[in-house]
This record gives structure tokens, sequence and C-alpha cells, in this order.
């Protein structure tokens, strides 16, 4: 009797012990707790960001007083005109393929063989082929930008030394004009040439595509054949 009376004491102690592990927590020991706090993240625009290329710029539009009197010329069956000094005798002639090209090419001398336009029709990748050319013959290596005359997008090539220039603009082949024609535009110059850069630049800006409507009815002297 005794023993299990001894027993149940100790039962009873057990049963008081482990009641007292599972005791809440009392105020004091919550408040050295630290609860993680939500914080909201900042609103961040889901607006897509609008990217202006760099190299893009729109040429001008004004041609400078000293290179003289001008002229328009226009070309009827190659859709395009452009503004010349009135002393230019400007003359167009189809010339042979070059090696890898296909169709009709034409070249537009402007001034002596300083300046002139080549107009080809769109077959394959001819733009991109004068592009490599550009690259890869010219010394030293032409700087490339981008350049939109009259709603035409060029990319223009320049290689420049102390005395000499080169510089072409390519048109590209989505601007080519409504009859399938797109154009090269090159010109060279030297210590010796009687213009000057900013005068071929300034004549370049006057380039612009017409369609079958427009040239017809576009005022300016016939390019010679």
């Amino acid at each position: 009797m005794k023993l299990f009376t001894f027993l149940c004491f100790f039962m009873v102690l057990g049963l008081v012990v482990s009641s007292g592990c599972t005791r809440p927590m009392s105020s004091q020991s919550s408040e050295n707790l630290t609860v993680p706090v939500q914080t909201t993240a900042p609103l961040v625009s889901t607006l897509p960001p609008t990217i202006q290329p760099s190299s893009t710029t729109i040429a001008p539009q004004k041609v400078i007083a000293t290179l003289g009197p001008l002229k328009t010329i226009k070309d009827s069956e190659l859709w395009f005109t452009m503004q010349v000094p009135e002393t230019w005798e400007v003359t167009t002639e189809r010339i042979s393929n070059p090696e890898g090209y296909e169709g009709l090419v034409y070249e537009t001398t402007l001034y002596n063989n300083e300046f002139f336009i080549l107009t080809y029709a769109i077959s394959r990748s001819q733009d991109q082929s004068f592009r490599s050319y550009y690259r890869d013959t010219w010394t030293p290596l032409p700087n490339e930008s981008t350049i939109i005359i009259n709603g035409i997008t060029f990319d223009r090539f320049e290689s420049k030394t102390d005395n000499d220039v080169q510089v072409a603009y390519v048109v590209r082949k989505i601007s080519a004009n409504e009859r399938g024609f797109a154009s090269v535009i090159e010109y060279s110059l030297n210590a010796s040439s009687e213009y000057q850069q900013k005068d071929f630049e300034s004549l370049i800006s006057t380039f612009d595509y017409k369609d079958a409507k427009e040239i017809k009815s576009a005022v300016g002297e016939e390019i010679t054949r």
C-alpha cells in the first residue's frame, strides 16, 4: 500500500512538472521577440522605356549660299530629284553590272569623278554588298551612322584623313522608291578639290524619291541620258 502511494506521488509530481513546461509565454518574454515586419514594395512602372537611336540624325534641308544659284534636276525613269549648281551638267548612263550584282544599274555623274549616284534595281541583298565593300576596302576604316533625308533612310560611311575624305550614303532596301530602285550617293574630296565637304553634304540633303504621279509633275531639268 505504501509502495502504491509512493508511486502515485511520483506520477502526480511528473504531471505537475510537465504541465509547467508547456505554460504560455509571459508578456515580458514576448516583448523580446523580434517579429518580421511586412513592407510594401515600391510601385514600378510597367511602361517600356522610350529608346532614341543615338546614331540617327536628320539631315539639314538648307543649301549653303557659297554654291551659287541652284537648279533642280530630275530623272523621270529612276524617279528621283535633287538640287545642284546651275553650272553642273549632269548625265546618267546605264553601266555594266559589277560582279555579283543583278538587274539594271545606272550611274548619274553629278560633278566630274568626285560626286555621283549609283541607282540599281533591288534584288537579293545588294545594299548589304555595298556596305561590306566600304567596310572592307576603305582606309582608314569608315565611321558609320544612320541618316534620314526626306523620309529616306541611309547608312552613311565616312573615311577621312588629313587631306582626303570619302563618303557614301547607302539607301536601305526598305526605303527604295516605288519603282523598285535604290541608290548609293558617293563623293570623294582632297586638298585640290574646288568644293568643300559641306557643299556636297548640303546638296545630298535635297535628294528625294518621287512616286509615278509626283515625278511627272515635278519641276526640274531632266537629266541627260
